[in-house]
């Protein structure tokens, strides 16, 4: 039996069979409810009142207050009836803050994934009588068979009669030359650029001729109802939700794709080049991921070949090529190569770090003779899991935190609104600023300096960082969420300090640390090195290069120099597991305090506490 499920204030309604979740029918409904969790009902972040019958037990994590006012959670209670579910602001997706800026590098030659030619065409005669597709091939100064699929094939002959000259758009010969449209319309088509996160999705729409960027657009992934991280993602395709998870990143893409050419006037998709972790990419392409989990952690491939628009079921032409940039192991893939082939730091002399801290760490040290790579377990604290007043970097997240000696905190919200929770970029500088004036211990936990604003339980302490009052909601800093936080960064840390270790070298000895990703834009530098998780060198040595995956996705798409590129920094590239080494878990026991447990790595820190 099927209910009607109606979600306000949004006023979208969608039926679904008895026994489904409020968050399984918000899914389907296309109502963004948040959760970090994956429908465990662990964060309690996917509160929601529901009006109707619904069957859910009490729960326990649940604040009694909000039981008694109509909350439930929506990831655990079961559709009964016809219900009217209210999503409060803080657990709406809204007004979000994704990074599509990046370093723009000028391409000497375009030759990109896909090329469209005009080609003028000599009528057949009883002498020249060779076939329609033979003088197509002839035309375009191919040799031998021209690669073109049944469906044009069957279009050519009307299509050549129709006048002599013929616009045809053909496959990069690199990714197949395959023909790719024999009427692509007045301009040729364009290119697409993907970015593939495990939290954001950016996607650039780009004129193939010129490489100009028309449009960019850019959302949530879907599949983080099935949880923040990619663990939580691949446990949930092991119990059969690969196929969802699939459909949810295409609808992600399609949706991209559809804003992206309404805002340049309906270009057509001809080629799409993406960039994306290991993880993300199997479930884009509905590959089994499970093995990426276990150990000796075991991609289905590192190198996915060129498939077609058609194979995916996207908004963009049947025959276009799709192309992945190469990754190198389970946790460094296709956005990682992006990032180095942005950066260009595989091109220079001096020893340069790359760090995109994001749902995953990953960090590459290295230079035009070597690279080495690794990722950390840094987990979601960064991306509003795993605190509880954690949030993404949304409308109402607190991103900036400044605490004066007054002790009174002064914050930065997105959108300039009431503060309904604090981001990643807002945690790290409430860790600092709470270290600095002596809120917090070197173990994360909170002191008691403050009256007004900490408190303490059988669980803990826990400062406030905004008290309840008018129109204002109590958000509260406890010692397990800073604990999770700090763990977070030690990961990061911890890693850097193994890579640079493997090639016997110090933090000193980097000339550049490039910062990529969009969580990496927005950190304050100064709290970064205050709590730990950037090295205290010169500031003047790191460098903000935006969404360089996004960045290397362009360049990928454009220039068949960059693909091949790509290559040589995927078969370059050595991968060092951190999961076996008992250096990176003596380095994430020294990292998990504040700053470290060796305050000589951190001088200006040493010095400002002094002070």
């Amino acid at each position: 039996m099927k209910f009607k499920v109606r979600f306000e204030p949004e006023g979208k309604e969608v039926q679904v069979d008895r026994g489904k979740t409020l968050l399984e029918a918000a899914v389907q409904a296309g109502v963004d409810i948040s959760t970090s969790c994956g429908g465990k009902g662990t964060c309690k972040k996917c509160r929601v009142v529901a009006e109707g019958p619904v069957d859910s037990s009490p729960d326990k994590r649940l604040d009694p207050k909000l039981a008694e006012q109509g909350y439930v959670l929506a990831c655990q209670s079961y559709v009964a009836g016809d219900v009217v579910v209210r999503v409060p602001e803080e657990a709406r997706a809204k007004g979000h803050q994704i990074l599509r800026k990046h370093e723009a590098h000028e391409l000497q030659r375009l030759s990109p994934l896909v090329s469209t030619v005009e080609v003028r065409l000599d009528p057949p005669t009883i002498v020249d009588n060779i076939g329609d597709l033979e003088r197509l091939a002839r035309a375009l100064g191919k040799e031998g068979r021209l690669d073109m699929p049944l469906s044009l094939l069957k279009e050519l002959p009307s299509a050549l009669r129709k006048g002599r000259q013929l616009k045809v758009t053909s496959a990069a010969d690199d990714v197949g030359g395959w023909v790719v449209a024999i009427r692509p319309g007045d301009d040729g088509g364009a290119g697409a650029a993907l970015d593939i996160g495990t939290t954001t999705v950016v996607l650039s729409l780009v004129d193939l001729g010129s490489g100009e960027v028309l449009a960019t657009a850019s959302d949530y992934n879907r599949q983080a109802r099935a949880g923040d991280d990619v663990i939580s993602r691949i446990a949930h395709a092991e119990e059969g939700g690969l196929e969802e998870l699939q459909e949810l990143i295409l609808k992600t893409v399609d949706q991209l794709i559809r804003e992206a050419r309404a805002d340049a006037g309906g270009a057509e998709v001809c080629a799409l080049s993406v960039a994306g972790n290991t993880t993300m990419v199997h479930l884009f392409l509905g590959l089994d991921p499970r093995n990426i989990r276990y150990e000796p952690y075991i991609p289905v491939t590192n190198l996915p070949p060129v498939v077609k628009g058609k194979d995916l079921g996207l908004g963009i032409r049947s025959e276009a090529p799709v192309y992945f940039l190469p990754g190198r192991a389970s946790f460094v893939g296709g956005d990682i190569t992006a990032d180095i082939l942005s950066s260009r730091m595989h091109e220079r002399e001096e020893l340069s770090m790359l760090i995109d801290v994001g749902t995953n760490g990953e960090v590459a040290v290295g230079n035009k003779e070597f690279i080495v790579a690794c990722s950390t377990s840094a987990g979601p604290a960064f991306e509003g899991g795993e605190v509880a007043a954690g949030m993404r970097a949304t409308e109402g997240a607190v991103e900036k935190v400044s605490i004066p000696s007054s002790l009174e905190p002064t914050l930065e919200v997105i959108g300039g609104r009431s503060p309904l929770g604090i981001c990643g970029s807002g945690l790290i500088d409430l860790v600092a600023q709470m270290f600095l004036r002596g809120l917090v211990d070197k173990k994360g936990r909170v002191q008691g300096t403050d009256p007004v604003r900490t408190r303490f339980t059988m669980e803990g302490g826990e400062y406030l960082l905004q008290l309840r009052g008018e129109g204002h909601r109590e958000i509260a800093v406890s010692d397990s969420d800073l604990a999770n936080i700090l763990r977070t960064k030690a990961a990061v840390y911890a890693g850097c300090s193994v890579l640079l270790s493997a090639v016997d070298k110090g933090f000193e000895d980097l000339g550049r640390v490039y910062i990529a990703g969009g969580f990496g834009n927005y950190i304050d530098v100064e709290n970064a090195i205050l709590i730990g998780l950037l090295p205290d060198i010169p500031r003047d040595r790191f460098k903000f290069i935006g969404n360089a995956a996004l960045a290397g996705a362009v360049e990928a798409l454009l220039s068949r120099e960059r693909r091949e590129e790509s290559m040589r920094v995927h078969e370059d590239m050595t991968y060092l597991e951190l999961s076996t080494s008992q250096r990176f878990f003596d380095e994430f026991s020294s990292a998990s305090f504040l700053p470290h447990t060796d305050l000589e790595r951190f001088p200006s820190v040493a010095r400002r506490m002094r002070r």
